[in-house]
C-alpha cells in the first residue's frame, strides 16, 4: 500500500536535461512535490508526473545551475538535482530540478536519499571535530586541516559528508540539526 511521507510547495523543472543535452527553453513551474514510500510525484494543477525511486540514479544539491536562475520567492534558493531514467526507459537519463528554501531542500534530499537507499555516512570522531570547528565559525579548510593534522582533501570530504547528513549548509553554517548534534557533543 502506498503511503504519503512528505509534501512541499516547490519550484521544479522535470526534464531540464536529457542524457548530455541541456534544454534552454525550460522554465520553473510552481507546484507541489509528493514523496511516497514508492515514488516521487510532481504536481501542477491536476497533472502528476511520476518518478519511481527505482529509476533514480543520483541526487545532488547545488546553489546555482547553468543556464537558469533560481526562481524568485525563496529567501535562499538551493537546487536539488535528481538524475533518473526517463520514466522507466533505461536508455535515456533525465535531469530534473527542485528549488525551494534551504530547509525544504535539505529535508527532501534526506527523505529521497533514504528512499533510494544511499548509504548514510557514519559520524566519526573526525566528523565531530570538524563540526565543532565549523560551529566556532572556522571555515578555512587549510586551517582546519592544520589543526586536525589531516590532508585538505580529507577535510573537504568530511565537510561534504556533513552537508550530506544535513548538519551544515553549503555556506558551512550549522543547520538546526547540526546545532543539536553539537549540543550533544558538548554535553559529553
Amino acid at each position: 500500500m502506498e503511503k504519503l511521507i512528505a509534501q512541499a510547495q516547490v519550484y521544479y523543472i522535470v526534464g531540464y536535461g536529457r542524457d548530455r543535452s541541456v534544454y534552454d527553453d525550460k522554465k520553473w513551474v510552481l507546484g507541489r512535490v509528493y514523496l511516497t514510500n514508492k515514488r516521487l510525484l510532481f504536481k501542477k494543477l491536476d497533472r502528476f508526473i511520476e518518478v519511481k525511486y527505482e529509476d533514480v540514479l543520483t541526487i545532488a544539491e547545488r546553489d546555482k545551475y547553468p543556464r537558469i536562475s533560481p526562481p524568485m520567492g525563496w529567501a535562499r534558493g538551493n537546487i536539488l538535482e535528481i538524475k533518473h531514467y526517463e520514466f522507466g526507459d533505461k536508455r535515456h537519463i533525465l535531469t530534473s530540478l527542485i528549488s525551494a528554501n534551504f530547509d525544504v531542500t535539505l529535508k527532501l534530499r534526506a527523505i529521497l536519499t533514504k528512499m533510494i537507499g544511499e548509504k548514510v555516512v557514519e559520524m566519526t570522531e573526525m566528523h565531530k571535530k570538524v563540526l565543532l570547528l565549523l560551529y566556532t565559525g572556522m571555515k578555512d579548510n587549510i586551517l582546519i586541516s592544520y589543526l586536525l593534522d589531516i590532508e585538505i582533501n580529507e577535510v573537504e570530504k568530511l565537510i561534504e559528508d556533513l552537508k550530506f547528513r544535513g548538519l551544515i549548509s553549503s555556506d558551512l553554517l550549522l543547520t538546526a540539526e547540526g546545532t543539536k548534534v553539537v549540543d550533544e557533543i558538548r554535553r559529553r
